[in-house]
């Protein structure tokens, strides 16, 4: 097929990978449009070999990336730009940066992947091969480098299908990243002269259904352990965030939250479940306040709540902390478990004393309320209670970190519990988003996963990514379910984590450079 010469001209193959980027992300929740996601792919896989054996600059390759990225995590991303909406007042001049700045910065490693496959020896379904081994790399690097956001990894293009989403029990979620960008590039081999790349694309297409057929026998036939049933209650007040924070709201906000909880329930409830910073006090020093909230709760059952943390007055120096604690029916902490993801201009400033000198002290704030950042807590954690399976607590978008929200240094948990205020961004994709990536994050352990929001979307997952329940972006009530229980065995993911990406990265340019080989020896 010849490449129309005017379309390799830089702002033409600018523009088009721009809008390929924005179409590919039509793929993601809530639109689902899977097929988008394919064609973007071959259309800037098509790109990128023209513009390889045209002999490009470096500085080209990485410009049709970085293009292609801008489009796609623009799209996929805009609706970052509303939190700042709820103080527009003093971050109106951020809505810019937040719409293309975060894009721009994502879409460094898009061009990066781009320019390293220029440099691979071999070309057609071998180059193909090691694009895509490269492009997981750098994914898996986007989900590190700089406390990491590995939000809308290409593998979540998958969350419309249970049956696809098994797969992430053995091989993670870039697995799926991996598989999507094979089937993308590979669209193009069909119609190839080379019985090799035609029988190889066939391959790839195939396999994604043995995987369909292997998840439906994997839900059709769960093998779940055996646990007491435990009755929990989702409370979702949808607080709306320009009045979560509002000293004269405070008390009303308060009362809507245990008006809910004492709402009967047709269940034996043993845990009721706030969302994120669900009260705009410090439960764990003010006993008065704590007495209130279980006042409502069976006796021996216990409230698990976001709240802030801070240093007790005899304590130096001061510090606070995003936490979730747990309050038996007397009023007492029980168990806390502290944010150790924060997030970056969100609950801290990053590089502040640089910041400070450059434009001033106290000129640049972090979005949310105070001029204090929050203090990381120490990492993942089993909390084990008293007549209560253990739990591993996650607040707000520590959920998205694949491989990292249980310790694999202490025993497997029964279940995780995900508090998160999506409040921010608005009736957006955020929200939907969120909730498709916590979903893997029960696949890949095999763990139960309960999410609560201040504004939704609560939900509850099996161990096997099945919603038990929920309650709608933008509702107020409750939920009222049975714990699921967790799979018998781990799965392999739960057991090995990210060593199984770099197997499949690795695996991946091994087969590049054999079909490459294979090639060059038939020339």
């Amino acid at each position: 097929m010849d490449f129309p010469p005017g379309l390799l001209k830089p702002w033409w193959q600018r523009g088009l990978a721009f809008i390929l980027g924005g179409i590919g992300a039509l793929a993601f929740a809530p639109i689902f449009l899977f097929p988008a996601l394919l064609l973007a792919i071959s259309g800037i896989w098509f790109f990128l070999e023209r513009t390889i054996e045209e002999k490009y600059s470096l500085w080209s390759l990485f410009c049709l990336g970085w293009w292609f990225g801008l489009g796609h995590f623009t799209v996929g991303l805009y609706w970052i730009a509303n939190a700042l909406t709820v103080d527009l007042a003093t971050f109106w001049w951020l809505i810019p940066i937040a719409l293309f700045g975060i894009p721009s910065i994502l879409g460094i490693f898009i061009g990066v992947s781009f320019v390293l496959t220029r440099f691979w020896p071999y070309e057609g379904l071998s180059r193909a091969f090691a694009f895509v081994g490269l492009w997981v790399g750098l994914e898996w690097l986007r989900g590190h480098l700089f406390t990491g956001f590995p939000w809308n990894l290409v593998g979540y293009a998958w969350a419309f299908s249970p049956e696809m989403t098994q797969t992430a029990s053995w091989g993670g979620i870039y697995v799926l990243s991996l598989l999507t960008l094979l089937m993308g590039v590979s669209l193009g081999y069909f119609v190839s002269k080379r019985p090799l790349e035609r029988n190889t694309a066939l391959s790839i297409y195939l396999i994604a259904v043995l995987l369909w057929v292997w998840g439906k026998t994997r839900l059709d036939h769960p093998d779940v352990g055996s646990s007491s049933p435990l009755a929990i209650r989702l409370v979702q007040p949808n607080i709306p965030q320009t009045l979560k924070w509002n000293p004269e709201e405070k008390e009303a906000n308060f009362k809507k939250l245990l008006d809910l909880t004492a709402l009967p329930s047709h269940l034996p409830l043993k845990a009721i479940i706030w969302p994120e910073t669900a009260v705009p006090f410090f439960l764990e020093q003010d006993r008065l306040r704590r007495l209130v909230s279980v006042e409502k709760i069976p006796q021996n059952s216990l409230l698990f709540t976001g709240s802030l943390r801070r240093t007790w007055p005899e304590e130096k120096p001061f510090k606070i902390w995003n936490s979730l604690l747990v309050i038996n029916s007397l009023g007492t902490v029980i168990a806390h478990f502290d944010k150790f993801h924060l997030v970056p201009f969100g609950e801290y400033l990053p590089f502040r004393p640089m910041l400070d000198t450059l434009f001033g002290v106290g000129t640049i704030k972090k979005i949310t309320t105070g001029t204090i950042d929050f203090t990381a807590g120490p990492g993942p954690e089993s909390i084990s209670l008293p007549g209560f399976l253990s739990f591993s607590g996650l607040v707000c978008y520590e959920v998205i970190f694949p491989g990292a929200v249980i310790n694999p240094s202490q025993p497997r948990p029964g279940w995780m519990i995900n508090i998160t205020n999506d409040g921010w961004y608005g009736r957006s994709s955020g929200p939907y988003q969120h909730l498709e990536i916590a979903r893997f994050r029960a696949i890949e352990e095999g763990i139960p996963l309960i999410r609560v929001a201040n504004s939704g979307i609560s939900a509850v997952f099996d161990a096997y990514g099945r919603n038990k329940g929920s309650l709608g972006l933008g509702k107020e009530g409750v939920l009222d379910v049975i714990l699921p229980s967790p799979t018998r065995l781990t799965p392999f993911y739960g057991q090995w984590g990210d060593w199984i990406t770099l197997g499949l990265i690795i695996g991946t340019l091994a087969l590049s450079w054999i079909f490459g080989f294979l090639r060059r020896r038939r020339e």
